[in-house]
Order: C-alpha cells, then structure tokens, then sequence
C-alpha cells in the first residue's frame, strides 16, 4: 500500500508572518491537527503540540507569538509512490507522527499516524494476500 492511498489530500498553510493563533483558527477551519508554514515552498509545520510547548513556554499571549518560533523544521517530506511502511519507518525514525506528501516541488497532501492506524486492517489483508501470493508460486501452482 502506498502513502497516497491514505494520506490526508490536500495542504492547510499559513504564511511566514501568522501567529499561533492564526494557526489555530486555520486548523480548527479545516479540522486539521497542523498547518505548514510557507513562503514559496514549504519551511515548516505547526502542529497542536507545538502550539501547546509554545503556549507553555513562551510567557506571550498565542496571538503574539510568531508561527516560526514554534514550528517545526525542517519538515519531514515523502513521496506519494513511498510504502506506507517507508512512511512509518520515518515517523518512528525522527520522532514525528506528520509527514507533507509532496509530489517533486508540489506539496499534495500530509500523512499522520492516525491515518496509518486508520488504515491499518488494510495493511493487514494486504499483507496476508501477499503472503497467499508467495505461498501459491512456491508451490509452482503459477
């Protein structure tokens, strides 16, 4: 199973000069965990916990701090074509649970733990037809 299949599609950014608490009004607008900031390309994501570590340790009101001191970055990326289990591996390998799908230059969706968790029966059909498979050819029946 590939990223695209179950990747979020589609991108909520802000731009470089938001606020947390224009974040904030972004994701709860689209029902989005995150947001990427961008200036011409993606530079960084802005998600609930980094709202909430900024919130915490920034003694300013949300609508003051800047969306670039809380972001993080740089930004963890993937391909669409990727497997859903190269997708996991990279979570797993940088401490994260969002990746920006992008396609070349163009960011097309985002794809979060929950959305692997979501999927993850499927996963495992898949993964006993591929077994099937392979137990079918070892027997020379194809």
């Amino acid at each position: 199973m590939q990223v695209q299949d179950v990747m979020t599609e589609g991108c909520v950014t802000v731009p470089t000069s938001a606020t947390l608490s224009d974040c904030v009004t972004r994701m709860l607008m689209a029902g989005t965990g995150s947001v990427v900031v961008a200036e011409d390309a993606p530079i960084g994501i802005v998600t609930e916990t980094d709202i909430l570590v900024a919130a915490r340790d920034i003694e300013e009101p949300i609508a003051d701090i800047p969306a670039r001191v809380a972001m993080s970055q740089p930004i963890e990326r993937i391909e669409p074509s990727a497997t859903v289990r190269k997708a996991a591996d990279r979570m797993r390998d940088h401490a994260i649970k969002k990746l920006l799908v992008m396609d070349g230059i163009d960011p097309v969706g985002v794809v979060t733990v929950t959305d692997l968790v979501w999927h993850f029966s499927e996963f495992q059909r898949e993964a006993g037809k591929l077994a099937e498979d392979g137990r079918t050819w070892n027997r020379g029946t194809r």
